[in-house]
């Protein structure tokens, strides 16, 4: 009993990116003691673009306390139009309104996000130290963990890896890598009026042509900024030959403005000439996704992953933060609520499957996604006959996304097991 008892004294979390500093806000709420360690100095940067934030994600920080202060530095946007070579309107999808899941689209830079989840994490004075390189597992037990941060051993009652994409923690349970999924994206910024706009255009949309798809939205909370994009199909690289091409602005610009002619699109090649002019600006993001995992936890349950760590996903989900702020949630409220009579290992694994559940399905729209983004010859057809303009259809099938019952299934849960 005095091991279940433990669990909660302390909590090592491996990185301060979105993840982990929600889930050390969400514990501190708790009155869980936790700290974090970040590889990064205090001052490192963090990726130059924005994030959208689904009424999912909404609701996390709602719970959190942060949604308005958040909300305030954020774009809103209701839905997202898809739009043709002419500028037409073929679909309104993404719809997202208040009055359906109770709170709309909010777009953000990640920095912004970034600096008031920070701020939130000073004010519950949860310790973090930075330039701590995580290296490994030394032990588990059934009563904590020892790990080693720059060359000193550390000891907790649970270890919680959320840090990203290339996850140190993630080789303590497993071989698995992220595996390319051969697209990749480039995307940089522009001032909103740099644009001659059609009248009544809607600015969060996506314009397919014949080359492919070009996809925009507004960053900023007045959408005087906004963010523009081309995915495109592209040969695997390792990880310095991204890096290479990512600091290389003539190469970025040669494949965002490739068969830059055949776009009849006013508003793309606009934006292309627009984003030339800011080259050294321009960003590359190449399309990862982890394998499905059989388990985001060690066997004696005192290791596990969230986030990116756990489940990366393409950006083309749009969920990537959304998951992340519910896994960090969502593991805060299971840890709280979990009867001395529930072994960790049995919530962990009720947890996991809850949380795929959801992960599974984000994956598969993103494939849909990626899909209708090819040039016009390589889209499956079915991707070129959508229905979900339906409006009604289209409504239906966001309900499970945007109006998630996790905290129903977890009380639900244990209820049962008590």
């Amino acid at each position: 009993m005095a091991a279940e008892i433990d669990i909660l004294d302390d909590i090592a979390i491996i990185g301060a990116g979105i993840a982990g500093i929600a889930l050390a806000i969400a514990l501190s709420q708790r009155s869980i003691p936790c700290k974090i360690y970040e590889s990064k100095s205090k001052d490192a940067g963090t990726l130059g673009s924005g994030v959208t934030l689904g009424p999912n994600g909404c609701l996390v920080l709602d719970r959190l306390g942060l949604f308005d202060r958040v909300a305030s530095r954020s774009y809103r946007t209701e839905s997202h139009a898809v739009k043709d070579a002419q500028g037409n309107t073929t679909t309104i999808g993404n719809v997202a309104t208040e009055e359906l899941y109770g709170y709309s689209h909010h777009r953000i830079y990640r920095l912004t996000l970034f600096q008031e989840l920070r701020a939130a994490l000073e004010e519950c004075k949860v310790p973090v130290q930075y330039d701590a390189k995580f290296d490994k597992v030394i032990e588990e037990t059934d009563e904590g963990v020892r790990f080693i941060v720059n060359g000193e051993i550390q000891k907790a009652s649970l270890l919680i890896g959320a840090d990203g994409i290339h996850s140190v923690v993630r080789k303590h349970l497993t071989s698995e890598l992220p595996q390319y999924l051969g697209l990749a994206c480039i995307y940089g910024h522009v001032p909103t009026d740099s644009i001659a706009w059609p009248r009544s255009f809607e600015k969060d949309c996506t314009i397919q042509d014949d080359p492919g798809a070009f996809f925009m939205i507004p960053e900023v909370h007045d959408g005087t900024e906004m963010m523009a994009a081309r995915q495109f199909v592209y040969p695997a690289l390792d990880r310095a030959g991204w890096e290479a091409l990512a600091a290389d602005p003539d190469a970025l610009v040669s494949l965002l403005c490739k068969d830059y002619h055949q776009w009849k699109s006013g508003i793309v090649k606009s934006l292309m000439d627009q984003l030339q002019l800011r080259k050294d600006g321009l960003l590359l993001w190449p399309f990862y996704r982890m394998p499905k995992l059989p388990t985001w936890a060690s066997p004696t349950a005192r290791t596990i992953i969230i986030g990116d760590a756990a489940h990366a996903m393409p950006p083309s989900s749009a969920q990537g933060v959304n998951q992340a702020l519910e896994d960090a949630y969502t593991l805060s409220l299971m840890l709280t609520l979990r009867s001395p009579g529930t072994s960790l290992t049995e919530a962990l694994d009720f947890w996991h499957g809850m949380r795929q559940d959801r992960i599974d399905a984000i994956l598969k729209m993103a494939e849909r996604t990626n899909a209708k983004r090819l040039p016009k010859t390589e889209r499956p057809v079915a991707t070129q006959v959508d229905k979900s303009h339906d409006l009604p259809h289209a409504l239906d099938d966001l309900h499970w996304l945007y109006r998630p019952t996790m905290e129903e299934e977890i009380t639900a849960w244990f209820g049962i097991r008590t």
